[in-house]
Protein backbone atom coordinates (compact mmCIF):
# COMPACT_ATOMS: atom_id res chain seq x y z
CA UNK A 1 0.00 0.00 0.00
CA UNK A 2 1.30 3.33 -1.14
CA UNK A 3 1.63 5.62 1.69
CA UNK A 4 -0.76 7.73 0.92
CA UNK A 5 -3.41 6.15 0.83
CA UNK A 6 -2.15 4.18 4.12
CA UNK A 7 -2.56 7.78 5.70
CA UNK A 8 -5.90 8.52 3.68
CA UNK A 9 -7.19 5.13 4.72
CA UNK A 10 -5.97 5.98 8.41
CA UNK A 11 -7.95 9.35 8.09
CA UNK A 12 -11.03 7.57 6.81
CA UNK A 13 -11.09 5.15 10.20
CA UNK A 14 -10.40 8.19 12.13
CA UNK A 15 -13.34 10.14 11.21
CA UNK A 16 -15.51 6.84 11.17
CA UNK A 17 -14.52 6.77 14.90
CA UNK A 18 -14.84 10.41 15.87
CA UNK A 19 -18.17 10.20 14.67
CA UNK A 20 -19.00 7.28 16.99
CA UNK A 21 -17.48 8.83 19.86
CA UNK A 22 -20.22 11.59 19.64
CA UNK A 23 -23.18 8.66 19.43
CA UNK A 24 -21.50 7.16 22.50
CA UNK A 25 -22.97 10.33 24.42
CA UNK A 26 -26.09 11.28 22.09
CA UNK A 27 -28.19 9.44 24.79
CA UNK A 28 -31.45 10.83 25.69
CA UNK A 29 -34.51 9.05 26.39
CA UNK A 30 -34.29 9.85 30.04
CA UNK A 31 -34.01 14.04 29.02
CA UNK A 32 -37.01 13.70 26.92
CA UNK A 33 -39.04 11.07 28.29
CA UNK A 34 -38.26 10.26 31.96
CA UNK A 35 -37.66 6.29 33.17
CA UNK A 36 -38.17 4.11 30.30
CA UNK A 37 -38.89 0.45 30.77
CA UNK A 38 -35.66 -1.36 29.39
CA UNK A 39 -37.74 -2.88 26.68
CA UNK A 40 -38.55 0.56 25.00
CA UNK A 41 -38.12 0.73 21.29
CA UNK A 42 -35.80 4.07 22.03
CA UNK A 43 -34.23 2.38 24.98
CA UNK A 44 -33.25 -0.46 23.03
CA UNK A 45 -31.94 1.78 20.22
CA UNK A 46 -29.73 4.15 22.48
CA UNK A 47 -28.37 1.51 24.92
CA UNK A 48 -28.29 -1.79 23.24
CA UNK A 49 -28.08 -1.60 19.20
CA UNK A 50 -26.72 1.04 18.32
CA UNK A 51 -23.85 0.53 21.32
CA UNK A 52 -23.47 -2.90 20.27
CA UNK A 53 -21.34 -1.28 17.30
CA UNK A 54 -19.94 2.06 17.99
CA UNK A 55 -18.50 0.80 21.28
CA UNK A 56 -15.97 -0.68 18.60
CA UNK A 57 -14.34 3.48 18.15
CA UNK A 58 -11.87 3.46 21.35
CA UNK A 59 -10.48 0.48 21.12
CA UNK A 60 -9.99 1.14 17.35
CA UNK A 61 -9.10 4.72 18.05
CA UNK A 62 -5.88 2.37 20.54
CA UNK A 63 -5.06 0.22 17.46
CA UNK A 64 -4.47 3.10 15.30
CA UNK A 65 -2.06 5.24 17.59
CA UNK A 66 -0.16 2.35 18.70
CA UNK A 67 0.33 0.71 15.39
CA UNK A 68 1.63 4.44 14.24
CA UNK A 69 3.83 4.55 17.04
CA UNK A 70 5.29 1.21 16.38
CA UNK A 71 5.67 1.90 12.57
CA UNK A 72 9.10 1.44 11.91
CA UNK A 73 9.73 1.73 15.33
CA UNK A 74 13.83 1.92 16.51
CA UNK A 75 14.99 3.19 20.45
CA UNK A 76 16.52 6.02 17.95
CA UNK A 77 13.50 7.61 17.08
CA UNK A 78 11.97 7.42 20.70
CA UNK A 79 13.62 10.60 21.54
CA UNK A 80 11.84 12.44 18.44
CA UNK A 81 8.44 10.19 18.73
CA UNK A 82 7.56 11.38 22.65
CA UNK A 83 8.57 15.19 21.27
CA UNK A 84 6.36 14.61 18.83
CA UNK A 85 3.35 13.35 21.19
CA UNK A 86 4.09 16.06 23.77
CA UNK A 87 2.73 18.60 21.25
CA UNK A 88 0.04 16.12 20.07
CA UNK A 89 -0.92 14.78 23.80
CA UNK A 90 0.08 15.68 26.64
CA UNK A 91 -0.24 19.81 25.99
CA UNK A 92 -3.46 19.63 24.90
CA UNK A 93 -5.16 17.07 27.04
CA UNK A 94 -3.70 19.41 30.06
CA UNK A 95 -5.02 22.49 28.39
CA UNK A 96 -8.81 21.00 27.29
CA UNK A 97 -8.85 19.47 31.06
CA UNK A 98 -8.29 23.02 32.48
CA UNK A 99 -10.83 24.47 29.78
CA UNK A 100 -14.09 22.18 30.84
CA UNK A 101 -12.84 22.75 34.36
CA UNK A 102 -12.82 26.75 34.19
CA UNK A 103 -15.63 26.66 31.73
CA UNK A 104 -17.72 24.43 34.35
CA UNK A 105 -16.67 26.72 36.44
CA UNK A 106 -18.07 29.81 35.22
CA UNK A 107 -21.18 28.15 33.62
CA UNK A 108 -22.02 27.23 37.11
CA UNK A 109 -22.52 30.89 38.05
CA UNK A 110 -25.02 31.34 35.46
CA UNK A 111 -28.78 30.35 35.95
CA UNK A 112 -29.58 28.98 32.47
CA UNK A 113 -26.29 27.01 32.12
CA UNK A 114 -26.32 25.80 35.50
CA UNK A 115 -28.63 23.17 34.72
CA UNK A 116 -26.87 22.44 31.49
CA UNK A 117 -23.31 21.16 32.91
CA UNK A 118 -24.46 20.38 35.73
CA UNK A 119 -21.82 20.26 38.10
CA UNK A 120 -23.17 21.44 41.25
CA UNK A 121 -20.00 19.94 43.49
CA UNK A 122 -17.34 22.14 41.41
CA UNK A 123 -15.45 25.07 43.23
CA UNK A 124 -12.30 26.83 42.61
CA UNK A 125 -9.21 25.19 44.63
CA UNK A 126 -5.54 24.04 44.06
CA UNK A 127 -6.70 20.21 44.77
CA UNK A 128 -9.90 21.08 41.77
CA UNK A 129 -7.47 22.43 39.85
CA UNK A 130 -4.75 19.55 40.02
CA UNK A 131 -7.48 16.70 39.76
CA UNK A 132 -8.95 18.22 36.64
CA UNK A 133 -5.73 19.20 34.95
CA UNK A 134 -4.32 15.68 35.46
CA UNK A 135 -6.97 13.63 36.23
CA UNK A 136 -9.37 14.35 33.67
CA UNK A 137 -12.21 15.46 36.90
CA UNK A 138 -13.98 17.18 34.35
CA UNK A 139 -13.42 16.00 31.22
CA UNK A 140 -14.15 12.32 31.43
CA UNK A 141 -14.51 11.69 27.58
CA UNK A 142 -10.27 12.26 28.04
CA UNK A 143 -10.13 8.62 29.82
CA UNK A 144 -8.77 7.46 26.68
CA UNK A 145 -6.53 10.12 26.36
CA UNK A 146 -4.62 9.31 29.94
CA UNK A 147 -4.51 5.92 28.81
CA UNK A 148 -3.39 6.98 25.56
CA UNK A 149 -0.40 8.92 27.55
CA UNK A 150 0.05 6.06 29.91
CA UNK A 151 0.89 3.69 26.99
CA UNK A 152 3.50 6.37 25.22
CA UNK A 153 5.14 6.41 28.17
CA UNK A 154 5.60 3.20 28.68
CA UNK A 155 6.58 2.64 24.97
CA UNK A 156 10.11 1.77 25.44
CA UNK A 157 9.36 -1.39 28.15
CA UNK A 158 6.60 -2.51 25.61
CA UNK A 159 9.10 -2.79 22.93
CA UNK A 160 11.50 -4.74 24.63
CA UNK A 161 8.93 -7.48 24.95
CA UNK A 162 7.49 -6.82 21.41
CA UNK A 163 10.41 -6.54 19.55
CA UNK A 164 10.70 -10.33 19.25
CA UNK A 165 7.79 -12.64 17.85
CA UNK A 166 8.14 -15.04 20.58
CA UNK A 167 8.52 -12.43 23.99
CA UNK A 168 5.28 -10.58 21.67
CA UNK A 169 3.40 -13.41 21.93
CA UNK A 170 3.70 -14.45 25.61
CA UNK A 171 3.57 -10.25 26.72
CA UNK A 172 0.22 -10.51 24.97
CA UNK A 173 -0.89 -13.76 26.25
CA UNK A 174 -0.14 -12.56 30.19
CA UNK A 175 -1.91 -9.49 29.64
CA UNK A 176 -4.91 -11.93 28.06
CA UNK A 177 -4.65 -13.58 31.64
CA UNK A 178 -5.05 -10.24 33.71
CA UNK A 179 -7.93 -9.78 31.42
CA UNK A 180 -9.62 -13.19 32.04
CA UNK A 181 -8.66 -12.98 35.57
CA UNK A 182 -10.34 -9.30 36.38
CA UNK A 183 -7.07 -7.90 37.29
CA UNK A 184 -6.20 -4.32 37.17
CA UNK A 185 -3.29 -2.19 37.34
CA UNK A 186 -2.82 1.39 38.94
CA UNK A 187 -4.19 3.39 36.43
CA UNK A 188 -3.84 1.63 33.04
CA UNK A 189 -6.47 -0.31 31.94
CA UNK A 190 -5.55 -4.42 30.93
CA UNK A 191 -8.35 -3.88 27.42
CA UNK A 192 -6.39 -0.53 27.14
CA UNK A 193 -3.23 -2.03 26.72
CA UNK A 194 -3.94 -5.03 24.87
CA UNK A 195 -5.19 -3.25 21.99
CA UNK A 196 -2.24 -0.74 22.10
CA UNK A 197 0.13 -3.80 22.81
CA UNK A 198 -1.56 -5.90 19.73
CA UNK A 199 -1.15 -3.49 16.81
CA UNK A 200 2.50 -2.47 17.77
CA UNK A 201 3.08 -6.37 17.56
CA UNK A 202 1.37 -6.17 14.08
CA UNK A 203 3.15 -2.84 13.02
CA UNK A 204 6.44 -4.25 14.01
CA UNK A 205 6.03 -7.88 12.67
CA UNK A 206 3.12 -8.08 10.32
CA UNK A 207 3.19 -4.62 8.31
CA UNK A 208 3.27 -6.47 4.80
CA UNK A 209 0.28 -7.98 5.99
CA UNK A 210 -1.66 -5.21 7.43
CA UNK A 211 -0.41 -2.50 4.56
CA UNK A 212 -1.11 -5.04 1.48
CA UNK A 213 -3.13 -4.03 -0.91
CA UNK A 214 -6.95 -4.55 -1.17
CA UNK A 215 -7.65 -7.84 -2.76
CA UNK A 216 -10.86 -9.69 -2.79
CA UNK A 217 -9.12 -12.64 -0.76
CA UNK A 218 -8.24 -9.97 1.76
CA UNK A 219 -11.49 -8.50 2.00
CA UNK A 220 -13.07 -12.26 2.57
CA UNK A 221 -11.17 -12.97 5.18
CA UNK A 222 -11.55 -9.31 6.55
CA UNK A 223 -15.18 -10.66 6.22
CA UNK A 224 -14.61 -13.75 8.17
CA UNK A 225 -13.06 -12.03 10.78
CA UNK A 226 -15.78 -9.39 11.46
CA UNK A 227 -18.23 -12.36 11.71
CA UNK A 228 -16.08 -14.85 13.94
CA UNK A 229 -15.53 -11.52 15.99
CA UNK A 230 -19.41 -10.90 16.55
CA UNK A 231 -20.11 -14.58 16.99
CA UNK A 232 -17.25 -14.57 19.97
CA UNK A 233 -17.90 -11.23 21.43
CA UNK A 234 -22.24 -12.57 21.80
CA UNK A 235 -21.39 -14.30 25.53
CA UNK A 236 -20.58 -10.51 26.47
CA UNK A 237 -24.02 -9.21 25.79
CA UNK A 238 -25.67 -12.78 27.07
CA UNK A 239 -23.53 -13.75 30.12
CA UNK A 240 -21.45 -10.55 30.47
CA UNK A 241 -18.22 -11.72 30.08
CA UNK A 242 -15.37 -9.24 29.30
CA UNK A 243 -12.75 -11.71 27.40
CA UNK A 244 -15.70 -11.95 24.55
CA UNK A 245 -16.22 -8.03 23.96
CA UNK A 246 -12.33 -7.93 23.78
CA UNK A 247 -11.97 -10.72 21.17
CA UNK A 248 -14.92 -9.22 19.20
CA UNK A 249 -13.40 -5.74 19.03
CA UNK A 250 -10.18 -7.09 17.80
CA UNK A 251 -11.18 -9.35 15.04
CA UNK A 252 -13.71 -6.76 13.94
CA UNK A 253 -11.00 -4.01 13.68
CA UNK A 254 -8.51 -6.59 11.72
CA UNK A 255 -11.49 -7.47 9.53
CA UNK A 256 -13.17 -3.98 8.52
CA UNK A 257 -9.25 -2.74 7.98
CA UNK A 258 -8.70 -5.89 5.48
CA UNK A 259 -12.21 -4.92 4.48
CA UNK A 260 -11.98 -1.40 3.19
CA UNK A 261 -10.27 -0.99 -0.31
CA UNK A 262 -8.66 2.03 -0.39
CA UNK A 263 -8.27 2.64 -3.58
CA UNK A 264 -12.04 4.10 -3.81
CA UNK A 265 -11.49 5.97 -0.76
CA UNK A 266 -12.50 9.85 -1.22
CA UNK A 267 -9.41 12.07 -0.87
CA UNK A 268 -8.85 13.73 2.75
CA UNK A 269 -10.98 16.96 2.97
CA UNK A 270 -10.27 19.77 4.66
CA UNK A 271 -12.51 19.46 7.87
CA UNK A 272 -11.46 15.96 8.11
CA UNK A 273 -8.34 17.47 10.07
CA UNK A 274 -11.18 18.92 12.86
CA UNK A 275 -11.08 15.59 14.21
CA UNK A 276 -9.07 15.63 17.50
CA UNK A 277 -10.83 19.15 18.18
CA UNK A 278 -14.52 17.07 17.59
CA UNK A 279 -13.48 14.49 20.14
CA UNK A 280 -12.16 16.90 22.48
CA UNK A 281 -15.22 19.70 21.99
CA UNK A 282 -18.45 17.36 21.28
CA UNK A 283 -19.79 16.99 24.24
CA UNK A 284 -20.60 20.60 24.76
CA UNK A 285 -22.79 20.55 21.76
CA UNK A 286 -24.18 17.03 22.68
CA UNK A 287 -24.95 18.60 25.68
CA UNK A 288 -26.46 21.77 25.35
CA UNK A 289 -28.48 20.25 21.94
CA UNK A 290 -30.27 17.46 24.19
CA UNK A 291 -31.09 19.88 27.39
CA UNK A 292 -32.18 22.45 25.24
CA UNK A 293 -34.49 20.70 23.28
CA UNK A 294 -35.71 18.11 26.02
CA UNK A 295 -36.84 21.42 27.72
CA UNK A 296 -38.71 22.52 24.55
CA UNK A 297 -40.04 19.15 23.28
CA UNK A 298 -40.64 16.92 26.73
CA UNK A 299 -42.44 14.26 25.86
CA UNK A 300 -41.70 13.49 22.45
CA UNK A 301 -40.60 10.94 21.46
CA UNK A 302 -40.23 11.54 17.67
CA UNK A 303 -38.15 14.37 18.64
CA UNK A 304 -35.79 12.07 20.99
CA UNK A 305 -35.70 9.53 18.40
CA UNK A 306 -34.57 11.58 15.60
CA UNK A 307 -32.30 13.96 17.61
CA UNK A 308 -30.51 10.90 18.59
CA UNK A 309 -29.80 9.38 14.97
CA UNK A 310 -29.01 12.75 13.73
CA UNK A 311 -26.77 14.27 16.80
CA UNK A 312 -23.30 13.37 15.04
CA UNK A 313 -23.98 15.25 11.59
CA UNK A 314 -25.36 18.13 13.84
CA UNK A 315 -22.48 18.17 16.25
CA UNK A 316 -19.82 17.58 13.82
CA UNK A 317 -21.18 20.82 11.77
CA UNK A 318 -21.58 22.51 15.38
CA UNK A 319 -17.81 21.63 15.78
CA UNK A 320 -17.00 23.15 12.51
CA UNK A 321 -18.04 26.08 12.86
CA UNK A 322 -16.13 26.74 16.49
CA UNK A 323 -13.27 25.52 14.23
CA UNK A 324 -13.71 28.03 11.84
CA UNK A 325 -13.28 30.73 14.35
CA UNK A 326 -11.01 29.53 16.47
CA UNK A 327 -8.27 28.71 13.33
CA UNK A 328 -8.33 32.43 12.75
CA UNK A 329 -5.66 32.23 15.72
CA UNK A 330 -3.35 29.57 15.19
CA UNK A 331 -1.24 29.29 17.72
CA UNK A 332 -4.70 28.24 19.50
CA UNK A 333 -5.88 25.96 17.20
CA UNK A 334 -2.47 23.78 17.17
CA UNK A 335 -3.09 22.88 20.87
CA UNK A 336 -6.67 22.72 21.03
CA UNK A 337 -6.42 20.43 17.63
CA UNK A 338 -3.57 18.17 19.00
CA UNK A 339 -0.77 19.99 17.54
CA UNK A 340 -2.57 19.71 13.80
CA UNK A 341 -1.82 23.12 11.78
CA UNK A 342 -4.34 24.89 10.06
CA UNK A 343 -5.03 24.37 6.65
CA UNK A 344 -4.22 21.26 4.10
CA UNK A 345 -3.44 18.09 5.81
CA UNK A 346 0.40 17.74 6.51
CA UNK A 347 2.36 14.50 6.21
CA UNK A 348 2.42 13.59 10.15
CA UNK A 349 5.45 11.35 11.41
CA UNK A 350 4.04 8.42 13.50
Amino acid sequence: MEEDRFRKKIGWFRLCCCIMVIWSHAGNVELFLGKLEQGHPLMLLEYKIVPAVIRISIPCFLMMSGYQFFRGFTMKELPGKWKRRVKTLLIPYLVWNLLYYFGYLIANQVDFLKDIVNKPDISFSMEQIVEAAVFYRYNPIFWFMYQLILLVVLAPCLYLFLSKVWSGCLFLAVVLIGIFGENALPHLNFDALFYYSMAGFWALHGRKAVEGQWTWRRAVLGAALLILGIFIGMPYYTRSFPPAILAYYTLAIFGLWLMVDERHLARQRLWMEYTFFIYAFHFIPVRFFNKVLADWLWGSELAAGALYLGMPVLTAAACCLAASILKRLPWAWRILNGGRKAGAFARVKG
